[in-house]
């Protein structure tokens, strides 16, 4: 343990005693090991878990004042090591039991702690006949979402996640806590949709609701037929242009390949540019056969994460079908290179013009999306067993690297990076553009002109990189 985290612990713990979790504390492996993946479990020097905006003030000024590294953690679901965890060297500032969630039925805006999750977030709005625009996963948390940008399952119809926020409450370095809207702090605000954590800790989102119906289907398919399949999600990806309304992901494992199937509206028939899919020969099983249900019954049947060992990586390009199967077949001989990676897989996941077009709409947000029909690839692995860390790394790093390769060659590759699935190792803000590079680095000097958030952060998607 560091000398400087060790004098932040011994701080926290005379400030805020009860929230203070050190590593002679009966419950501290359980707080260890909360994150998704096993590559996250690491023993930092304490946790703090605070409860309200003021308890966060205070662990931060205590961090500042003592040197310490620090990382923030929510929903524990960024699989890159040091960005929700850390080591000895410093302290998690843990925002799980800031939770609360409530409704103003006036507006439609919601307001949530940062530690909440989309499935507690879906279940309460559900009990009001609404729904949001967030996590896939029911386990994923509210706040590394949204901070990343936040890719749903209807990014068509209402953009991203961070699209619908109305509101931050923020703690900034120097402990004061201010909200970030339209009206106030608009340059904070803008930032915060897709900057990370680079200008504070936010405490709670405000966030507009909507009422979404959702008619879904989860099928597998014998992953062999790779070129129906991918020939079956540009026809998709077509149809999204016309209809908002449309959703989907194409994910390739080593033994099948899964598809989800989305419609916002409980359609009497079969949406058309869906058919292409039902009539593969290849169709294994219908996991989930076609449901009229909500956006929560959606999240619930796709699952939770499994507790391995993982590695991501990103990249995003135009649609071409012709790229789609060069890219498929370098990620058959990525499986054939890197055994050892274990479950390497791959997901395709489409986006319409309209992405673009919601987030200049809603008052901009960081990411700068081209306004362009395009597909943001999350290339991944899990395996189990430390001794297979090197080729997880490696093989998911050279997949996407040549993935990136492949479409720059055709003239296909976009420049974003998406946070939410992007390793750490990748430079996610710079692919933003020069521009909004600019704006973020202005906002981070404004509000955090001494760099807490860049000199004691231990790692993460920084500005500090650039």
């Amino acid at each position: 343990m560091s000398k400087s985290a060790a004098a932040a612990c011994a701080t926290l713990t005379s400030a805020l005693p009860e929230r203070v979790i050190t590593p002679d504390d009966v419950k501290y492996e359980s707080v260890r090991d909360f994150p998704w993946s096993q590559t996250c479990w690491l023993p930092a020097a304490c946790y703090v878990r605070p409860h309200t905006p003021d308890e966060v003030a205070i662990a931060l000024k205590a961090i500042k004042e003592t040197g310490s590294q620090f990382t923030i953690r929510g929903g524990g679901h960024n699989c890159n090591p040091n960005v929700s965890s850390i080591d000895g060297s410093g302290v998690v500032i843990d925002l799980r039991d800031l939770n609360s969630i409530s409704i103003d039925k006036s507006s439609g805006i919601a307001s949530m702690g940062a530690g909440s999750n989309w499935g507690q977030v879906y279940a309460f709005l559900e009990e009001h006949g609404l729904t949001a625009i967030g996590g896939r996963q029911k386990d994923v948390g509210v706040g590394g979402f949204l901070l990343g940008g936040g890719l749903p399952a209807f990014s068509n119809l209402h953009g991203l996640g961070a699209d619908s926020i109305a509101n931050f409450e923020v703690v900034l370095a120097d402990s004061t806590i201010v909200n970030a809207n339209r009206g106030e702090n608009p340059d904070l605000y803008r930032a915060l949709k897709g900057g990370g954590t680079n200008f504070g800790i936010v405490t709670r989102f405000d966030i507009q609701t909507y009422e979404i119906k959702a008619q879904y289907t989860l099928n597998v398919y014998d992953r062999a037929d790779y070129a129906n399949i991918l020939r079956a999600t540009v026809e998709v990806q077509k149809a999204m242009e016309t209809d908002p309304k449309y959703g989907m992901f194409v994910t390739f494992y080593p033994t099948m390949s899964v598809v989800g199937l989305f419609y916002a509206d409980w359609a009497s028939e079969t949406p058309k540019a869906f058919q292409p899919f039902l009539n593969l020969k290849s169709l294994v099983n219908s996991v989930v056969p076609t449901t009229n249900g909500t956006v929560k019954s959606l999240v619930d049947v796709l699952g939770p994460a499994t507790h391995l060992r993982h590695h991501v990586s990103m990249a995003s390009s135009k649609v071409s079908y012709d790229l789609y199967l060069d890219i498929h077949k370098h990620w058959l001989a990525m499986l054939e290179k890197y055994p050892g990676a274990g479950n390497m897989f791959y997901a395709l996941q489409p986006l319409s013009t309209a992405v673009a077009q919601l987030a200049e709409i809603r008052g901009g947000n960081t990411l700068g999306i081209k306004r362009v029909p395009q597909s943001w690839w999350a290339f991944a692995a899990e395996w189990s067993g430390q001794e297979n860390d090197a080729a997880g790394y490696q093989g998911v790093d050279e997949l996407c690297s040549g993935m990136r390769n492949i479409a720059e060659g055709k003239g296909q590759l976009l420049d974003l990076i998406f946070m939410n699935d992007a390793s750490v190792s990748q430079n996610v803000l710079a692919s933003y553009g020069a521009d909004n590079v600019r704006r973020l680095q202005e906002t981070a000097a404004k509000y955090d002109p001494d760099g807490v958030f860049q000199k004691q952060q231990k790692d993460g998607f920084l500005l500090r990189k650039l």
